[in-house]
């Protein structure tokens, strides 16, 4: 036995409101997420793009050729996203999507730039990315999702051009050091030398070594029981003819040293006769001499001092100059880095919450013997729903929004609006 059919109605408009109202409790909001793969600046198509849902692989896909993706990801998981290219270093980066109940029904957008590089990129630390996420994404706490500010992997990651500057620095001032350490070494060794050149010029050696060796003929130990009387006296006659040239060498060694002192004396007798008569020459401007030369003195020890101040002054302005060159050296290199960081560093912009979130659309069909019935429930956040209903007879179809009769074009016109929506 049929039942009536306005039970029928009762019956499955309480189903209706039970599945729309459990479904809303179960509803979750999500997320847009649009990417861009690049490398060196340009768009890089083909890249393989792996999205992780709480440990759990969920989608797999590779960017186009003007290198975009896109994929929803519900909130409430933790996401991990693989990016790999053929020639690249391979990357990752993470998502908390977790949020309050009351931020469940949320829908964000997330827009990110990727930048893919090559294996030993001589600007980033590529060995990095094997090891951390070069993006951590957070909940902010109040309206949407942004790269976590505490975590500086792009500092990490990109060479700091300095350190090169300072590492070449470094070597220069060891390289100074080292040299002015031979050069002290070698003035001390030759410092030395000059001592034991002036020492032996000073104290002479007069007498014969120890190590000569004696000539074993002119011995008279050796062959006085060997040589006879003849030999003797020849060998007698040629010591003192010897003996005679060795004294009148030491003759005239000495005459020649007597000359030298006589000459050397006479010379200082003059020159103390010169000096006496010019003392009595200049007797008179005594005075005047002296204050010469302390003006002399004077005028020297300025210029020395003047000179010493022109070489400190000197030093000063070549150090400062010294600094001003490294200080626009390193502010060269730090604007350098700075636009390689600004030209490679990922992109991310969060859009602005969309508080109108896709309708969630429920359709319950019944097939009955004079009547059938199609019923397409609208669900909300916050419990709103739009029912649409159409009831066809064998002679006639009705039409109804919220159980208002409407004509069938304007329920198909409602009807595209929210499907549009849900796109």
């Amino acid at each position: 036995m049929a039942l009536p059919s306005s039970l029928q109605r009762a019956i499955l408009a309480t189903f209706l409101l039970l599945l729309g109202s459990a479904y809303v409790l179960k509803a979750q909001g999500d997320l847009r997420f649009f990417g861009t793969a690049t490398k060196d600046g340009k768009p890089l198509s083909g890249a393989a793009v792996t999205v992780l849902m709480d440990g759990k692989q969920i989608i797999n896909l590779t960017t186009g050729k003007n290198g975009k993706f896109k994929f929803t990801i519900d909130l409430g998981h933790f996401y991990r996203i693989n990016y790999s290219a053929p020639g690249c270093v391979d990357m990752h980066m993470t998502m908390d999507l977790k949020v309050p109940p009351e931020k469940s029904w949320i829908y964000p957008d997330y827009v990110v730039e990727v930048p893919f590089f090559s294996p030993g990129d001589p600007k980033v630390k590529t060995e990095l990315y094997g090891q951390k996420p070069f993006i951590k994404v957070i909940y902010d706490g109040s309206a949407g999702f942004h790269d976590d500010p505490a975590y500086r992997f792009i500092d990490e990651v990109f060479k700091d051009p300095n350190e090169e500057l300072r590492k070449r620095q470094e070597e220069e001032r060891l390289k100074r050091e080292a040299d002015e350490k031979a050069r002290l070494e070698e003035e001390e060794r030759l410092r030395k030398q000059r001592e034991e050149l002036e020492k032996q010029t000073q104290n002479p050696v007069l007498t014969q070594p120890d190590n000569v060796i004696k000539d074993p003929v002119n011995d008279p130990v050796q062959n006085e029981g060997m040589e006879s009387d003849a030999m003797r006296l020849e060998r007698e006659k040629q010591e003192r003819e010897r003996q005679e040239r060795e004294n009148k060498n030491v003759k005239a060694n000495y005459e020649n040293n007597l000359l030298k002192m006589v000459a050397e004396s006479e010379k200082k007798s003059n020159l103390q006769k010169y000096n006496k008569m010019k003392e009595e020459a200049e007797g008179n401007s005594v005075v005047s001499s002296l204050r010469k030369q302390a003006q002399v003195k004077g005028q020297r020890e300025f210029l020395i001092e003047q000179e010493k101040e022109r070489q400190r002054q000197t030093r000063v302005n070549r150090q400062a100059r010294e600094l001003q060159l490294r200080k626009l050296v390193e502010t060269s290199a730090q604007v350098e880095r700075d636009i390689n960081i600004s030209g490679m560093k990922p992109v991310v912009s969060s859009g602005p919450l969309n508080y109108q979130p896709h309708p969630h659309f429920v359709t319950v069909t019944r097939d009955g013997i004079w009547t059938d019935e199609k019923q397409i429930v609208i669900s909300w956040p916050g419990g709103k729903r739009t029912i649409f209903k159409m009831v066809s007879y064998w002679w006639a179809s009705y039409f109804y929004i919220d159980e208002k009769e409407v004509t069938e074009q304007e329920f198909e016109t409602e009807m595209e609006l929210y499907r549009k929506e849900q796109l």
